[in-house]
C-alpha cells in the first residue's frame, strides 16, 4: 500500500503493480463490436451483455471452486459484476421494466455487497506479510475470511445450479431484440451505435466533472473513487462502441485515479481492521501493538488524502476539461 512521495511525483511516476488492485496502466483490450457505424444501439447493447454475462458466469463459477488457491478469483468476479451492472445502466432503458432486468440487478447487488469483506481480507492477508501483521491477527482473517465464503457460495448456487442465469438471459437478450419494434425509445434502439457512444461518454464525463471533490477526507475520496469506477466501466463498454481516441483516453485517466484512490482505500481498511482486530486482543502488549500501528497508519492517511486532492485538481481536472471539450467537438461533427 505505497503512498506517492507528492502528487506531482504521483502523476509522473509510474505506479508500482499492487495485487490488491490488479489494475493495468495501460487501457485494457476490447473487443470491438461497432467500431463501423453499420450497428446499431440495440445490436451492440445485444452483443455486449452476451459477451459480459459469460465472462461473469466463468469468473463466478472459479470464485466458488477456487477461491482459497487463488484470491484474485473474486476480485475478477467483482469486476464482472460491476460491468454488468454498468452495462444495465448504460442501455436499462432498452429494456423498461423488465423482471429480469430487476432481478440481475438484485443478484448482483447481493454479489457485491455478501463479496466486499470478504474481498477486504484477501488483501489484508496479502500484505500481512509486507506490513509485518501479528501472527494471531491474521488467523483471526483466515478464520473470518472461511466464514465469508457461504454467502457468497449461496449466491452462486442461485445464479448457476438452478439455471436462474441462464433463463433470465434468455429473456433480457429477447427484451433487447425486441426494443427496435416497441413504441418506447425506438429512436435510441435505433440509432448509429458509434455516434451514441460519443454523446454518452460526454455525459458521463460532465457527471464526473461536476462531482470532482473538494473536501480531503477519506470519505469524499471515497465516494468519488465509486463514482469513477462506474464511469471506467462504462466508458470501457462505449469504448467498444466506437473506438473513439478521445475515449480510449479517458478510460486511461480514469484508471491513474481509481488506481491512486484505490491504495488510499486499501490503507484505510487496513488501519480500520488492525484497530478492530486490536481491541479483541486479550495480551495487553500486543494490544498496544497493534493499536500504535493502526494509529500510525491513521495519521499516514491524513496526508496522502492531503496530496490525492491536490493532484486531482491540478492535474486530473484539466485533463477532464481538455477531454470534454474534444468530445463535445467531436460530437459535434457526429451529426
Amino acid at each position: 500500500m505505497s503512498r506517492p512521495a507528492s502528487a506531482a511525483a504521483a502523476a509522473k511516476r509510474p505506479a508500482r503493480k499492487s495485487a490488491e488492485r490488479q489494475i493495468s496502466a495501460k487501457t485494457p483490450k476490447v473487443r470491438v463490436v461497432a467500431a463501423e457505424a453499420s450497428l446499431t444501439v440495440w445490436q451492440a447493447a445485444r452483443s455486449l451483455l452476451k459477451q459480459e454475462l459469460k465472462q461473469f458466469q466463468k469468473h463466478l463459477s472459479k470464485c466458488a471452486k477456487r477461491w482459497q488457491k487463488k484470491p484474485d478469483h473474486l476480485h475478477q468476479t467483482r469486476i464482472s459484476a460491476r460491468r454488468l451492472q454498468q452495462h444495465l445502466e448504460l442501455f436499462g432503458p432498452l429494456l423498461g421494466k423488465n423482471r429480469s432486468l430487476r432481478w440481475l440487478r438484485k443478484q448482483l447487488k447481493s454479489l457485491l455487497k455478501a463479496s466486499s469483506p470478504a474481498r477486504d481480507l484477501d488483501v489484508l492477508l496479502h500484505h500481512s506479510a509486507a506490513e509485518k501483521t501479528s501472527a494471531a491477527v491474521c488467523r483471526q482473517w483466515r478464520q473470518q475470511r472461511r466464514s465469508l465464503q457461504k454467502p457468497i457460495r449461496e449466491i452462486q448456487q442461485r445464479l448457476i445450479r438452478q439455471d436462474g442465469l441462464k433463463q433470465h438471459r434468455r429473456a433480457l437478450l429477447k427484451a433487447i431484440s425486441q426494443s427496435a419494434s416497441r413504441e418506447s425509445h425506438p429512436a435510441l434502439a435505433n440509432a448509429p451505435a458509434s455516434t451514441w457512444a460519443v454523446e454518452q461518454a460526454t455525459v458521463r464525463l460532465a457527471e464526473l466533472q461536476t462531482a470532482l471533490p473538494t473536501s480531503s477526507s477519506s470519505k469524499a475520496l471515497h465516494r468519488f473513487r465509486l463514482l469513477v469506477k462506474q464511469h471506467r466501466y462504462q466508458a470501457e463498454l462505449l469504448l467498444q462502441l466506437s473506438d473513439d481516441p478521445i475515449i480510449q483516453r479517458l478510460v486511461q485517466c480514469l484508471l491513474q485515479v481509481q488506481k491512486q484512490l484505490g491504495r488510499l482505500q486499501d490503507a484505510v481498511v487496513a488501519a480500520r481492521s488492525l484497530k478492530k482486530a486490536a481491541d479483541g486482543q486479550k495480551k495487553s502488549a500486543g494490544k498496544k501493538n497493534s493499536r500504535q500501528t493502526a494509529s500510525e497508519r491513521t495519521a499516514g492517511i491524513a496526508a496522502q488524502s492531503t496530496r490525492l486532492l491536490t493532484w486531482l485538481q491540478s492535474r486530473i481536472a484539466p485533463q477532464l476539461n481538455s477531454l470534454a471539450r474534444r468530445l463535445r467537438t467531436a460530437s459535434g461533427r457526429r451529426r
